[in-house]
């Protein structure tokens, strides 16, 4: 039985690749660096912003001793666009009724930074769902670690065996193990450009809707 739901942010709710590209382009653009093309940014994204943009610098061959001034310059140019471009993946919204409904609590646990969290669940409308949120600049030792989710859970009153994590790559997956978390992945996420019969997960479902009604309809 499940109690509670998990959800990972970036690829799972949201599409927000776009805007991702489009700060990552500005704050390259302002060093004379080539941008990398979005495809190649969606198979960077899920490990944090300096993660993001240390790769995407040593793609460019380019030293990684000023990422500091680079993700500096990313979030500046984020600030200014999230929330812009991005648009819950189709089933999200429906599924999220689903579970409120069927008085199933929810968190979202990403490695983004709450700011850019928030205010993007905030203008997609869905941050009133949630009962908690653990996002990357909390203190909380991030995704693969399951210490996120262990956190989420305490915060939602759930045990971690209860509490179902959902999610979009094998970061997700590993994070939900470590938590002693079930797992069910979907598969039009980002996974660092990997198909989602790499993901050894618990199952696949099509969109987050299917998972809640197969959650609601145990509960």
């Amino acid at each position: 039985m499940i109690a509670a739901v998990i959800f990972d942010l970036d690829g799972t709710l949201v599409d927000s690749a776009g805007e991702i590209h489009a700060a990552l382009a500005s704050a390259f653009g302002e060093r004379g660096i080539e941008a990398l093309a979005k495809p190649e940014v969606e198979r960077l994204i899920g490990r944090g912003v300096r993660s993001l943009v240390e790769r995407a610098l040593a793609m460019r061959g380019v030293d990684a001793a000023n990422a500091g001034e680079v993700e500096q310059s990313f979030e500046a140019h984020y600030a200014r666009t999230v929330g812009t471009q991005a648009a819950l993946f189709p089933g999200v919204l429906e599924g999220v009724k689903v579970l409120r409904a069927a008085r199933c609590r929810m968190a979202v646990v990403t490695n983004k930074p709450r700011a850019f969290t928030e205010a993007l669940l905030v203008k997609l409308g869905v941050l009133e769902y949630f009962t908690a949120i653990v996002a990357g600049d909390d203190g909380v030792a991030r995704k693969p670690a399951g210490d996120m989710l262990v956190a989420a859970c305490e915060r939602m009153g759930a045990r971690a065996e209860e509490t179902l994590m959902l999610g979009d790559s094998e970061t997700d997956v590993r994070a939900a193990r470590a938590a002693g978390c079930p797992v069910w992945c979907v598969p039009y996420g980002y996974n660092e450009g990997r198909g989602p019969a790499t993901l050894a997960c618990d199952r696949i479902v099509a969109s987050v809707d299917e998972a809640a009604r197969a959650v609601a309809a145990a509960v």
